[in-house]
């Protein structure tokens, strides 16, 4: 098992971690549907949103927005805690002193929407996926139901467009360091990149396979690293620009890795099922 400190325990499903310019690291507490923030041996409560914040970048606003999923957590392995009352999925906006807004609310494609994980453009809109119905996924008997989900654009304006259909369940994005998209499928244990237009992507191709038993989720680069947690795996990869597997991190079985992010040479890493914000020397 790769060695790593643990610092905060008892969460419920964390996802989304952040780097603040503090240096504090904010999270989400999906189970809780809370924004966390964790410095120095403390963990405090930033607010409490409805609905299911899911993942969450800084924006160049300095505000957190957050990928909302409507309500619904895994609480245990196949196992699905539902919020009361459960929203559509939507975008929202998260200042540091708690105070929290709705900002893109009608999204298009089948509902119900589930926004999972998001980026910005260096224009300031938002990229993000929407794998959607993935509530499904837990029973055999209502899987063939899924709608496969979708990657969508969300303008200053709270306009939101349909990027591109996509299959099994999209997850995680970044961009590469050649400007091209990074998404994460993870269903089909794989990354797709797809040419970025500016405001529009060009036909994806596969760009990493992972075995079967690793389901991407979110993922960043740092510098010439990129770092994709698998949540389904119990692993964290690293990869280098040209997609080969440079490291395999193992943090033990039921470890569920969500997320991550890079402060100077430590990545934290949120621990679905355990409840845990932990950090690897990197």
């Amino acid at each position: 098992m790769t060695k790593h400190e643990v610092h905060v325990e008892n969460l419920g499903f964390p996802e989304g971690p952040v780097v603040l310019p503090d240096g504090s690291i904010a999270f989400v507490d999906l189970l809780h549907a809370k924004i966390r923030i964790y410095r120095d041996g403390v963990c405090r409560t930033l607010c409490t949103l409805p609905g299911g914040p899911n993942g969450m970048r800084l924006g160049p606003d300095g505000a957190l927005w957050i990928c909302n999923n409507g309500g619904i957590s895994p609480e245990a392995a196949k196992a699905i805690h539902w919020s009361d009352p459960p929203i559509n999925g939507r975008l929202q906006r998260v200042t540091l002193d708690g105070a929290w807004t709705d900002f893109a609310v009608d999204l298009p494609g089948e509902t119900p929407n589930r926004p999972n994980d998001l980026i910005f453009t260096a224009e300031g809109d938002i990229i993000f996926t929407d794998p959607q119905n993935w509530e499904v996924l837990s029973e055999p008997r209502t899987a063939s139901g899924y709608n496969g989900g979708q990657l969508l654009l969300a303008r200053p304006d709270g306009v939101v467009t349909r990027l591109a259909g996509m299959t099994g369940f999209p997850n995680g994005l970044t961009f590469h360091p050649d400007g091209s998209l990074l998404v994460g499928i993870s269903k089909e244990h794989r990354i797709v990149r797809f040419p970025w237009l500016g405001d529009a992507v060009g036909p994806p191709e596969e760009w990493c396979r992972f075995d079967d038993a690793f389901a991407p989720d979110g993922m960043i680069f740092d510098g010439d690293r990129l770092f994709v947690t698998g949540s389904n795996g119990d692993r964290v990869a690293e990869l280098d620009p040209v997609a080969r597997i440079t490291a395999m991190m193992d943090l033990g079985t039921g470890s569920t890795p969500t997320n991550c992010c890079v402060q100077d040479r430590r990545l934290w890493v949120t621990l679905g099922l355990p409840g845990q914000l932990i950090t690897i020397d990197i």
